[in-house]
């Protein structure tokens, strides 16, 4: 395995305070902190700068609110988007910065087009103190204590002015109630005034968050649309609220700097900066006013008129920086900056924040490590994250019994039936019970749909360490499948047994019988009971689910049928007679091994899209019982005169039950009564219009 060089005790030492975050009161008062509580209390600032947070109170009593002297806890994650996927992911063993920041500002109001209820800051020049750091967790999480009297002087500020409460990046909340309608919290029925109904959450149909996603290219836009279709009555609404937390723009939304916005720049009368370096900062960044270097975009205020460009003077903020040995040269690199308007700096509950790093992060694809109660046996206790307790798991077929449980009531139905029959794709995380007996190491054995023990050979993969660099051991089996237990006290994921991919062709779809075996220093198998662990059946299914188009056929609407067309189809042409709405008919198929659900639809060529006739049951199905594996529909599609002549598609969206338990789509957030669209394919033919 890969062993990292010895830190010295000062690089140890360094790190853990980052990690732990000394007592709050142990800080000093910065030299603004201490201007800025000089003028609270008419206590000089000589007399406060360079004092220790916890002795102010003796300095100050008397002087100042004494809620002041308090401390607020400001909590976040520091992610990194994965590019394609738009997936979080976690940026571990990163430090984080936390800065008193005061900057001036040119704010760009764009006058027209579909910008207009949007707008955009530039930094001209800025002032910063760090006044805090800390450290990221396994999952890039953070916490860190700030002064309240930092807080109210941003508090105090805002409210000084018409709209700055509501300079605030927006969250996907935000975004959703700008394009409306909603989401909003419906008020609740109120059976008694003590307490309160919780009020449930209504979201905007499916169109509009199809629409949404699109502006902000966001995968967790298409989780909203799978709230929407199945929120239910007594459906927990957790990780909804986590979602439309998360920062609604997570790619860069640049503003729309047209040459007359840019030349209307010069006739603005800037002040001119007291210092020269600052006036030295505030001309090189002017002439860098490009739109890759502005923040935002924030919501617009509506109830005053606001000119193209206004120019904010010391707008006062805490801001983040964040960095990270990303090439484990020994010095950190920064991934995160020019934080500002990150948090929601409110008088009450201040919801946690999320820093969005650069590519150049290295983050963690795996977190939230579950935590394992081991005794004196060894044990496979979790698939990813999913347990592989009798709640979650059948063992006697090895499928989950949570995730994409049947529906009778079909694809849009609020009321699935039974326990469900999943079965497991991709490449699956092994958790389980190695650290006991002594064991040196262990090694996985499994049976293939009962044949016979084999040990798992030639899987490797990387666990990431506590401590580094470098930040991960090498995990690589022997000739024999034996791996080293690793020292737990150093890994982010101790209880991680096996990185399995099941879909690279070496394992084949059936059932495996998996033991977990523990070995001394010469690899012999400890004594009972320590020595196997019990069985544990997981059933692998990485087949594609199938859809085909069986027959297309047309008519004038109400008459007879005028043309079918049936596989294999090459250039279906429909010759529309003038002036009359047409119906077209496709019969299509759909089917699987663990058939999950499908559904089809239609799309235009820009002006306008099939529409559906008769009920949604023609045209979607989900499966109502573990033998259900096969659906056949004819689904009728309405095309009206009005729609222009063109090219129409039509698409079926045929998914398999299997699905992968890494945690993405919501399965920890409800303890896995979810549904997961894992596998799937989505045919689609086209037929071309003309009228005649």
């Amino acid at each position: 395995m890969a062993r990292a060089r010895k830190k010295s005790a000062g690089e140890s030492e360094g790190r853990r305070e980052r990690l732990e975050e000394r007592s709050p009161e142990e800080r000093s008062v910065t030299t603004r902190q201490a201007d800025y509580l000089a003028g609270l209390t008419g206590v000089t600032s000589e007399r406060i700068a360079g004092r220790k947070l916890g002795e102010l109170d003796d300095i100050l009593r008397w002087k100042i609110d004494p809620s002041l002297l308090l401390f607020r806890r400001v909590c976040g994650r520091v992610v990194r988007v994965e590019p394609g996927t738009g997936v979080l992911q976690g940026v571990p063993n990163a430090t984080v910065h936390v800065e008193d920041t005061d900057c001036s500002f040119l704010g760009f109001f764009p006058w027209e087009g579909p910008w207009i209820w949007w707008w955009w800051f530039w930094p001209i020049f800025c002032h910063r103190e760090e006044i805090a750091t800390t450290m990221t967790d396994e999952c890039g999480r953070f916490c860190v204590w700030i002064p309240r009297w930092d807080i109210d002087r941003i508090l105090r500020f805002r409210l000084e002015r018409v709209c700055f409460p509501e300079i605030v990046k927006p969250n996907l909340h935000d975004f959703l109630k700008e394009i409306g309608p909603g989401p909003f919290e419906r008020p609740p029925i109120r059976v008694n005034p003590n307490p309160p109904d919780p009020p449930p959450f209504e979201l905007p149909n499916r169109e509009v968050l199809q629409q949404a996603g699109a502006v902000l290219g966001r995968a967790s836009i298409d989780r909203l649309v799978q709230f929407a279709e199945r929120r239910s009555f007594g459906a927990e609404t957790g990780e909804l609220k986590a979602l439309l937390e998360e920062p609604a723009f997570l790619e860069d939304f640049h503003p729309p700097l047209t040459d007359e916005a840019l030349a209307r720049v010069e006739a603005l009368d800037l002040p001119e900066p007291a210092h020269a370096e600052e006036r030295k900062v505030a001309k090189l960044e002017l002439a860098d006013l490009t739109p890759a270097r502005a923040i935002g975009p924030f919501l617009r205020c509506r109830d005053i008129v606001v000119a193209e460009w206004e120019y904010i003077v010391d707008v006062p903020d805490i801001t983040f920086r964040v960095t990270q040995d990303v090439d484990l040269d020994g010095d950190e690199e920064t991934i995160y900056s020019e934080g500002f308007f990150d948090v929601r700096w409110n008088a009450g509950y201040i919801p946690p924040v999320t820093l969005k790093a650069s590519p150049i992060a290295r983050p963690s694809p795996f977190c939230d490590g579950p935590a394992i109660p081991c005794g004196n046996k060894p044990a496979i206790v979790t698939v990813g994250l999913m347990p592989l307790a009798s709640t979650h798991h059948n063992n006697g077929d090895g499928c989950a019994i949570r995730v994409n449980r049947p529906r009778p009531g079909g694809l849009f139905s609020n009321a699935p039936v039974g326990p469900a029959q999943a079965p497991y794709a991709g490449t699956l995380q092994l958790h389980g019970c190695h650290h006991l007996g002594g064991a040196k190491h262990y090694r996985l054995l499994y049976e293939f749909n009962g044949g016979p023990q084999l040990p798992f050979l030639g899987l490797e993969w990387y666990p990431p360490r506590l401590t580094g660099p470098p930040w991960w051991f090498h995990a690589v089996p022997d000739a024999q499948g034996w791996y080293d237990v690793l020292p737990e006290s150093e890994l982010v994921f101790p209880h991680w047994l096996l990185n399995w991919p099941t879909w690279n062709g070496s394992f084949p779809n059936g059932n495996y019988e998996i033991r977990l075996q523990l070995g001394d220093a010469s690899k012999n198998p400890l004594s009972p009971p320590a020595d196997v662990s019990d069985p544990v059946t997981l059933r692998i299914d990485n087949r594609a689910p199938n859809g085909s188009f069986d027959q297309v056929r047309w008519r004038v609407t109400g008459g007879p049928w005028e043309e079918t067309f049936a596989w294999p189809f090459t250039c279906i042409v429909i010759h529309r007679p003038k002036h009359k709405d047409i119906e077209v008919e496709v019969t299509w198929s759909a089917w699987a091994a663990h058939f999950r659900s499908a559904y089809a639809g239609a799309g235009g060529c820009g002006g306008g899209d099939p529409t559906r006739v008769g009920t949604v049951a023609t045209s979607e199905h989900w499966h109502e019982n573990f033998g259900d594996n096969f659906v056949s529909k004819s689904t009728l599609w309405s095309i009206p005169a009005s729609l222009p002549q063109g090219s129409y598609s039509f698409s079926i969206h045929s998914s398999s039950r299997a699905f992968n338990p890494a945690g993405d789509g919501g399965g920890p957030g409800v303890n896995w009564l979810t549904d997961y669209d894992y596998l799937y394919v989505n045919p689609s033919i086209g037929v071309s219009v003309i009228d005649s």
